[in-house]
């Protein structure tokens, strides 16, 4: 594994961050680089890094962009989130860096492109993530998760509703456990 780590501190969140990535043991070859600081629009965010040399030389590398808060309350902490919350962000970030593994650099820049003006393609997105999570044996975490988001008092209705209209629901979530042939037609690992 080749992770390196930018503003990341914690040992808790290091650890939690190495634990899972070890399960998603097709991206080891790859450099991913997690970082601690804002991000405006949401809680964790996968990219790949491309510059105008990894367009034509093929070498990928990919960061994870971790906020400090969730979304931008200032009174929850990512670092005070439990563990299986947190690995379940995980899961989720990494299942995203598995959809890309399969694009080239050139493809990332019009999937980008994409996810930003399409609604319908950004929930495709979202929800291959999860289902991807869920097949390396992440079912729990992300359930996790998308509970503590839903649930919790002092995270926005903003944010809530984000997560519910693009993100896998619940219900199916709970489905993939019991029924793994649903994953198959979304996933090619």
């Amino acid at each position: 594994m080749n992770i390196i780590y930018k503003g990341v501190e914690s040992e808790r969140i290091r650890n939690c961050f190495r634990d899972v990535m070890k399960r998603f043991e097709g991206l080891h070859e790859f450099e991913i680089t997690l970082v601690l600081g804002r991000i405006k629009s949401s809680t964790m965010q996968a990219q790949p890094i491309i510059s105008l040399k990894s367009i034509f030389t093929g070498v990928k590398r990919y960061r994870i962009k971790l906020n400090k808060h969730i979304r931008d309350h200032e009174e929850l902490k990512v670092i005070d989130v439990p563990d299986d919350v947190l690995k379940g962000w995980f899961a989720h970030e990494l299942g995203h860096l598995v959809d890309y593994k399969q694009h080239s650099n050139f493809q990332m820049i019009i999937f980008g492109i994409k996810y930003l003006l399409s609604k319908k393609f950004k929930k495709k997105v979202e929800h291959d993530a999860d289902y991807i999570a869920i097949t390396y044996g992440y079912h729990e975490e992300i359930l996790a998760t998308k509970r503590y988001i839903v649930e919790h008092d002092l995270i926005g209705d903003k944010y809530k509703n984000k997560i519910l209209k693009y993100y896998l629901p619940e219900e199916d979530v709970m489905l993939c456990s019991q029924d793994e042939s649903i994953l198959e037609p979304y996933l090619d690992l």
